[in-house]
């Protein structure tokens, strides 16, 4: 009789499942679930089983479906352990002391599909259908939408927590206030809660993958944590938020992530996660960039080739382009093949040409010997090149796309050789003006309460050294440099000088920090390297200067601007280097005579210059515009 009825509830079981068609998406998910087979398919019966339920039984395959691929990641440890040594992170030399100090463990990833339960997937899509259903925006929200902005259970590798809950309860308030507004707007309510998340502590070192709480209790991290965090309130609240992204910025070796909320009109609008209010300005919007993509839950199949055919920056099967979003960023390509190649499969790839890094940030389809890229940015040099056995081989000249949008590619004409004087950096130099308005200050007190302001950089300084003179006889203990506003102090070298013409020397003091944790600090104002600079977090007002130990008379001040580049020295002899197609090649070799170089140079081309003395290049590259050099 046992046996019997045994048979009989799995009979009962068999014929539950069976009056259920999955989709092949959601099957080939499940064929991959192992023994966790039945916690998800527990979702899907759950929700077949009512009418009323068929929303939110799309919404669970959605989730079931997009799954595979998607894992948590996190360390062997408590969190606080994590925590503590992430505060000591910058200061600390050995890193791996500093983890066997804090026994973080071994990194465990936890695949989704093989270990999510069926209550946390169920939990997740009431909380998550509840706040659509009842926030007053939530009608001006599509399903699609819902699906990639409200509904995910995770937003990157965190370890899975109920985060819902704790945000509705955390921010109880103003999940009130919003039901009792009903015309409030999703932007609205985005930028609301927004002021109210704690603000960060910028790091430039990787973190581990934090989950909502995490985030709350140790606001430190990228931009990325910064984001994410704001995802997680957001998405609890039923605000449609999502991340959006570029790969790496022009000349520098780093990428940068933000937000976008979805309004009314179906229209994304960026900010930065607790740090602006969308339509404010911030890094994503101000700054050049190549691409834009956004992170999605769903698959997205960008490229249709295996990975191994794929550069590693686009392997991500998770991120849409939405570059067409971005002012800027809305300009199409249609560019001849220079160099034919064979097994190319269909793809070119974009490759962001900066001196200082370069990165693949797209890629546009080949057809009838001719490239058509989507969605560029313009004022960025690139190179289309095709990626062959982990290689990137080019496949044209490099281009840009000037303000207006025009093409110019750069192909050199050794046939037509002009004259091209190559200078320092010139008044074009982008960080020149961070010091216009910046001013030098002295007290006799460390708080500088008795400060006296002795000068005021009114005009925009050259690129060499500028000398000042000073007339007042009362001696000083303290000297320093105030940034103007925006100006992150940026500045090379500070020389001051006493009245027998002896350099002052003393104990650096100044704002702490740098941008992103970067060695340039303040006392790099002070080191006699040219080449190096103070660049503060702080973008207003941040300073430096000297504890001279006892007082004395300032009778000099030189100050020196910051010029990331190669600057020409006399005697010394330099490289013009050209781009002809294939590699960078050098075309003619001078010694200085000054502070410029007469070389003849082919016209249209790309240019850079090294110093073969002390082997240190400009760190871009250059294009001759009207006669006149013109740094990318």
């Amino acid at each position: 009789m046992k046996s019997v009825c045994i048979i009989l509830i799995c009979f009962l079981g068999v014929s539950c499942t069976k009056h259920y068609r999955y989709s092949p998406n959601v099957e080939e998910a499940l064929s991959q679930a192992g023994n966790n087979r039945i916690q998800l398919e527990t979702v899907l019966i759950h929700y077949s089983k009512s009418p009323a339920d068929s929303l939110k039984l799309r919404a669970a395959e959605f989730l079931i479906a997009n799954m595979p691929g998607k894992y948590a990641e996190y360390y062997d440890t408590s969190w606080e352990n994590i925590a503590a040594a992430l505060y000591r992170w910058s200061n600390t030399q050995d890193k791996e002391l500093l983890l066997k100090e804090y026994n973080w463990g071994k990194r465990i990833i936890k695949e989704d599909i093989k270990n999510i339960t069926s209550n946390y997937l169920i939990s997740n899509i009431e909380l998550a259908f509840k706040v659509w259903q009842e926030q007053p925006w939530g009608k001006y929200i599509s399903f699609d939408l819902f699906c990639e902005e409200i509904l995910p259970y995770r937003v990157g590798k965190e370890p899975l927590e109920n985060w819902r809950e704790k945000v509705l309860a955390s921010f109880d308030d103003l999940n009130l206030y919003f039901k009792e507004h009903n015309d409030i707007t999703a932007v609205e309510a985005c930028a609301m809660v927004n002021k109210q998340l704690p603000p960060f502590i910028w790091v430039n070192y990787p973190m581990p993958t934090m989950t909502y709480s995490m985030l709350m209790t140790t606001p430190r991290g990228t931009c990325d944590e910064m984001g994410a965090l704001a995802i997680f309130v957001m998405r609890a609240l039923g605000i449609p938020v999502t991340r959006d992204f570029t790969i790496q910025w022009p000349n520098r070796n780093l990428g940068h992530s933000w937000n976008a909320v979805c309004d009314s009109n179906g229209v994304h609008i960026a900010f930065m996660g607790v740090e602006t209010i969308p339509g404010e300005d911030h890094l994503g919007i101000r700054l050049r960039k190549s691409k834009v993509y956004r992170n999605t839950y769903a698959k997205q199949h960008n490229i249709t080739l295996p990975d191994n055919f794929i550069p590693s920056e686009l392997q991500n099967q998770y991120m849409k382009d939405v570059s067409l979003e971005y002012v800027g960023c809305n300009f199409d390509v249609e560019l001849p093949i220079f160099f034919p190649t064979a097994n190319v499969n269909g793809y070119a790839y974009l490759l962001s040409m900066g001196k200082q890094a370069s990165s693949i940030v797209g890629w546009g389809n080949v057809e009838n010997n001719n490239i058509h890229f989507s969605g560029v940015g313009k004022n960025i040099l690139y190179l289309p090149v095709f990626y062959i056995n982990e290689e990137h081989v080019p496949a044209g000249f490099p281009f840009r796309l000037d303000d207006n949008g025009d093409l110019q590619v750069f192909e050199p004409d050794m046939a037509n050789i002009e004259p091209l004087l190559v200078s320092d950096a010139g008044l074009n130099h982008p960080w020149l003006y961070r010091m216009q308005q910046g001013t030098f200050e002295a007290a006799n007190r460390n708080d500088f309460f008795d400060k006296k302001v002795l000068f005021t950089i009114k005009d925009m300084p050259g690129t060499d050294f500028e000398k000042v003179g000073i007339s007042d006889l009362t001696p000083y203990r303290y000297l320093r440099y105030v940034s103007p506003k925006g100006g992150h102090c940026n500045v090379s070298e500070i020389q001051f000088y006493g009245r027998n013409g002896e350099k002052l020397t003393g104990k650096n003091i100044g704002t702490s920090g740098s941008w992103y944790n970067s060695p340039m600090a303040c006392d790099k104002v002070f080191d006699d390297d040219i080449y190096t600079y103070f660049d503060a977090t702080e973008a207003d007002f941040a300073w430096t200067g000297l504890d001279l130990g006892t007082p004395q008379v300032l009778s000099e001040i030189h100050y020196l601007p910051r010029i990331e580049d190669n600057r020409i020295t006399k005697g010394n002899v330099y490289e013009l280097y050209y781009w002809n197609g294939d590699d960078w090649k050098v075309y003619e070799k001078k010694t200085a005579t000054g502070n410029t170089i007469l070389f003849q140079a082919p016209s249209n081309g790309i240019f850079y210059v090294r110093n073969a003395i002390n082997d240190t290049e400009s760190n871009k590259y250059f294009i001759v515009k009207d006669g006149k050099q013109m740094w990318l």
